[in-house]
């Protein structure tokens, strides 16, 4: 066997090539999930169910907040270094993280879980949330005004930034049934540029669009300029 062929010639060179990718492939199987949820007057009326058979109690924000929790669940076993967090808008009430003097930098956007590894009191929090319909009512409570989509994903950038900067994959799943949040051509521009800052990071936003009753999600109203940007799905 030739130099070039024996394996245990450079052996240090080796075993720091599989360092580097084992590194790599740790960070390429980390993922960061933020749900973005919107609160509104129709995402909180309860929605006819499509099965007569199985009548709901749930409203859109109250279905998705379900979703999200049972993807906490599945992810604490099997995903334990995957991060997850909860941002609502349009909330009256208004937190983001733990800097109190700049919780107003994103008036009416509520951030229920950080974006983090699930720890116990995050989990228990959102099932509270869940099965307690008191507790719930206190805090979905819609604000008088409509929040900038610009606001919303400036936030959700911010989150991004500080939690997640070195996740290899990094999701924002936005759920909301208002497919005109913006006719303002300013307003929508400037969450068009958003949209592109989170693509930069390297961020994914899926929608998930919610029909309103007669009325159909029309993604043509403005999130057909999104659909441009690669970031959007």
């Amino acid at each position: 066997m030739s130099e070039r062929e024996d394996p245990r010639i450079g052996g240090g060179d080796d075993d720091d090539e599989e360092e580097e990718m084992d590194e790599a492939g740790y960070k390429a199987v980390k993922d960061a999930v933020l749900f973005v949820i919107e609160v509104s007057n129709s995402m909180l009326e309860i929605r006819p169910s499509p099965d007569a058979r199985k009548p709901t109690t749930d409203s859109a924000t109250s279905a998705a907040l379900k979703c999200a929790y049972a993807l906490m669940q599945q992810r604490i076993i099997s995903h334990p270094n995957d991060m997850m967090g909860i941002l609502l808008y349009g909330t009256q009430d208004t937190k983001f993280q733990d800097d109190e003097s700049g919780s107003f930098q994103y008036p009416n956007c509520y951030l229920l879980a950080d974006l983090d590894v699930p720890a116990a009191s995050d989990v228990k929090r959102l099932r509270s949330m869940i099965e307690d319909e008191d507790e719930a009512k206190k805090l979905l409570v819609p604000a008088k005004k409509q929040v900038p989509m610009a606001s919303v994903l400036f936030c959700a950038n911010q989150i991004f930034t500080t939690k997640a900067a070195n996740f290899a994959s990094r999701r924002l799943f936005l759920v909301t049934d208002n497919d005109t949040p913006h006719e303002e051509k300013t307003l929508k521009s400037s969450a068009v540029v958003r949209a592109k800052d989170l693509y930069d990071l390297g961020v994914i936003i899926e929608l998930f669009p919610i029909s309103k009753p007669g009325h159909g999600f029309e993604r043509s109203k403005f999130y057909d300029v999104c659909d441009e940007l690669p970031s959007f799905v």
